[in-house]
């Protein structure tokens, strides 16, 4: 696949994540991805997500900066929303935060198969600090 079809599927990936469209984003994603979660496979990879936007129902990612090496995109992300439901154990707050995030996708044969990122963490950080609440 080359650069600029790389970046399309992605480009098409996060509209997807951001539309909150999860049957959208199963197409781009492949059975077996594996990544930064305690599970592989599209259902964990899913529900990843899911539970994001069970928490945040305002949630978006808004891309900072790319980087694109043969297989792999590197993206920067900005994530923004309101934690309107429960999130890793902490109970809704009302807060509007917003994270910084740093993914890197591997793609094979049109779709995602590996994916590591660190937005769980940076979001129970944002949850559990003060410096964080945007408006």
């Amino acid at each position: 696949m080359d650069r600029t079809a790389l970046l399309a599927l992605y480009e098409r990936y996060l509209a997807a994540c951001n539309a909150h469209r999860l049957d959208l984003v199963a197409e781009l994603v492949s059975d077996e991805v594996g990544g930064s979660g305690a599970d592989d496979g599209l259902g964990p990879y899913l529900r990843r997500i899911e539970v994001v936007l069970e928490a945040f129902p305002d949630y978006r990612w808004d891309l900072q900066q790319r980087v694109v090496e043969g297989d792999t995109v590197v993206a920067r992300l900005v994530g923004r929303g309101t934690h309107a439901g429960t999130f890793d154990g902490i109970a809704p707050t009302g807060r509007r935060i917003a994270t910084q995030e740093l993914v890197i996708y591997r793609f094979a044969e049109g779709k995602i198969v590996s994916c590591w990122g660190d937005l769980f963490p940076v979001v129970r950080d944002a949850l559990t600090t003060t410096g964080t609440v945007t408006t």
